[in-house]
């Protein structure tokens, strides 16, 4: 029990000489964002905290959460704040939500400080940005995109990106299979390989020789897309399908050619 009064004693210390910057949710004038008749109303807010010398990239932690909160009235959009507040409070390995953002920073800031304390030397900036912003409106369906930064030392950045769409009726997260029927999704995955083929120069059809992983040396789609006005966009993150030297890959399916197997683009 003492120990840890010691070390609350010592962050509170520290945090207190070298001075936190906070910026918290600073809602700029309201956006707009359309399809046909369905227009939603919505302010940008940022999360913005440092802490150290952060005049350049060393000695400096930093939190950068950016996302839009829908200010039009509607039980859907309730819904779709609620999935975006759940989102900005969950990071990566760590099995429990956050119960504010300032949970986040307080932990960021604490484990930052420790390190320093047990390293002289240590001058490498610490950082979690995110990004949540509305990718746009297709009919009755709003497509939202999550980009997730976070550097805690060590040799790579986690870098994530997150799909997500909603009915602008229900508010309810639409899977593939409440746009592509289930008898059509064979067919989905036979032209998205194609697609993917010729993105990766794959001629063969050997995934695995091309360095691609896919379960059972078999291409699949993964539940990680977006519904856009031109077509479907899948996304891969890092280590999903192959290793991270090979990136992230954005899949775009033209809408023109598989207009025949939905009725999304009818």
């Amino acid at each position: 029990m003492q120990k840890i009064l010691a070390i609350l004693f010592i962050t509170v210390l520290l945090l207190g000489c070298n001075k936190v910057k906070e910026n918290k949710l600073n809602p700029n004038s309201a956006k707009v964002i359309s399809f046909d008749k369905n227009e939603i109303r919505y302010n940008e807010k940022i999360y913005h905290k440092t802490y150290g010398k952060c005049n350049t990239n060393e000695d400096c932690a930093e939190i950068k959460i950016t996302f839009p909160e829908i200010i039009s009235n509607g039980i859907a959009y309730d819904s779709i704040n609620n999935y975006i507040i759940s989102k900005t409070l969950s990071l990566p390995f760590n099995e429990d939500k956050y119960k504010s953002l300032d949970e986040i920073s307080d932990s960021l800031f604490s484990n930052y400080i420790e390190v320093q304390k047990e390293f002289d030397d240590y001058h490498t900036g610490w950082y979690i940005k995110s990004n949540i912003l509305f990718l746009g409106i297709m009919k009755n369906i709003i497509s939202l995109k999550s980009v997730e930064e976070i550097y805690t030392g060590g040799a790579n950045t986690f870098y994530n990106v997150d799909f997500a769409n909603f009915n602008l009726t229900s508010g309810k997260k639409i899977r593939i299979t409440d746009i592509i029927p289930k008898e059509n999704l064979s067919s989905l995955e036979k032209i998205s390989k194609n697609v993917f083929c010729e993105l990766k120069k794959i001629k063969d059809g050997n995934f695995e020789k091309a360095g691609y992983w896919f379960k059972n040396k078999k291409f699949e789609l993964n539940n990680n897309f977006a519904i856009t006005d031109s077509g479907l966009v899948f996304f891969y993150n890092l280590y999903e399908i192959a290793p991270r030297s090979e990136g992230t890959t954005q899949l775009f399916i033209p809408k023109k050619i598989i207009t025949h197997l939905t009725k999304i683009y009818k």
